[in-house]
């Protein structure tokens, strides 16, 4: 007669059992989401940005800023307290870069990103900071990447391993050239020369073993866009002058300033190879360069120096920009904005059997003008 009593009990013992196991649950992601809330305000962010995270950015944040830690701390001594001047220069240093402030993991996971990356890409600093580069990069630059990333010890003939780095890559950009911001998946690419160090950390803390830590190397960059062409709005100045070329990079047009600047009137470079113009130790750097410039696009060829019609050499710097035709996408020229960075040096010399075509012509001037004299 009572045998369905205790099917009810049960049923009652049951209930009880999941309504403590579904308040211990809710108990638990309460003190979960309390934690991570008080580990966001410990992160150095803006209320308004700590915030609004989720638990998933949380981590990612603050495993990225425990890695910057690891990185900037030294056994050096501490500095003094920094002074109101010195809070005024901080806030200039970003202000002054053309491009943001970047640091890689061994891996790649972007550790830091300067705020002023939106202005550059268009991405937000906190969306990027500990995810890996290799996402947000094109995939044809990834091995050199890699390559970038690897810290080689120093061989027993150079005791001092090569740190410095300097590169191109493409990164994704949501920033159209009208300056709106569109989504991600939408995003193009944008040529970025990145110069910089690879800097180890090795502040030699011991594990609970007693062992103590490997070194850990970071890659430390500068990431400068290249300005596109038909973006430079500032009028040129008088040590700059625009060139266009074919594909083979022969000279289809040339700026009237490069007469003051070289001695050159622009017709003389017409059809005529840049490489005939370039001092021979410069060629193969720039070669290279031009390499780059056809696989991305875009690049900045660094100093390097170019003939003087009459002799000598000025030094150049020079951002060069494949542009594509608006219907098939296919190369149609080379445009490029070339800085003069020196005055005619070593005049007397002449480096080339170009620079001869104009000696004779003067030579022979002198000699009449002594006959008159």
């Amino acid at each position: 007669m009572d045998t369905g009593i205790v099917p009810e009990k049960k049923r009652v013992s049951s209930e009880r059992r999941k309504e403590k196991s579904r308040d211990a649950a809710r108990c638990r992601r309460g003190k979960e989401s309390e934690v991570f809330y008080e580990l966001a305000q410990e992160l150095p962010l803006p209320h308004s940005v700590s915030s609004s995270l989720d638990k998933a950015s949380i981590m990612r944040l603050t495993i990225s800023y425990l890695r910057m830690r690891k990185l900037l701390s030294t056994d050096e001594p501490i500095a003094e307290e920094e002074t109101d001047l010195d809070f005024q220069l901080n806030g200039s240093y970003l202000k002054a870069l053309d491009g943001f402030f970047m640091v890689l993991s061994e891996d790649g996971d972007m550790i830091y990103l300067s705020e002023n990356i939106n202005k550059c890409l268009g991405l937000a600093q906190f969306d990027l900071t500990g995810h890996s580069v290799f996402d947000f990069t094109h995939p044809c630059d990834h091995e050199e990447l890699r390559e970038m990333l690897i810290h080689k010890t120093g061989s027993k003939k150079a005791k001092e391993p090569n740190t410095e780095r300097n590169f191109f890559i493409r990164m994704k950009c949501t920033l159209t050239s009208r300056g709106r911001t569109v989504n991600v998946k939408s995003a193009t690419w944008k040529v970025l020369h990145c110069s910089g160090h690879v800097r180890v950390s090795d502040n030699r803390t011991e594990q609970t073993n007693g062992q103590k830590e490997p070194p850990v190397p970071y890659l430390v960059l500068i990431c400068d866009p290249i300005p596109h062409p038909s973006n430079i709005e500032v009028p040129l100045d008088t040590k700059t002058f625009l060139s266009r070329h074919t594909m083979d990079m022969k000279f289809t047009y040339c700026d009237e300033r490069i007469t003051e600047l070289m001695g050159y009137d622009p017709d003389d470079l017409l059809n005529r190879s840049v490489y005939e113009y370039y001092h021979a130790q410069d060629s193969d750097h720039l070669t290279k360069t031009h390499h780059n410039l056809f696989a991305k696009g875009q690049v900045c060829t660094g100093q390097y120096r170019m003939l003087a019609k009459r002799g000598g050499f000025v030094w150049v710097e020079t951002q060069a920009t494949v542009i594509y035709n608006n219907k098939n996408s296919q190369p149609q020229c080379v445009v490029c904005v070339n800085f003069v960075l020196s005055g005619i040096q070593d005049e007397k010399l002449i480096l080339s059997l170009e620079q001869t075509e104009d000696v004779k012509p003067v030579k022979e001037e002198l000699q009449l003008e002594k006959k008159r004299l």
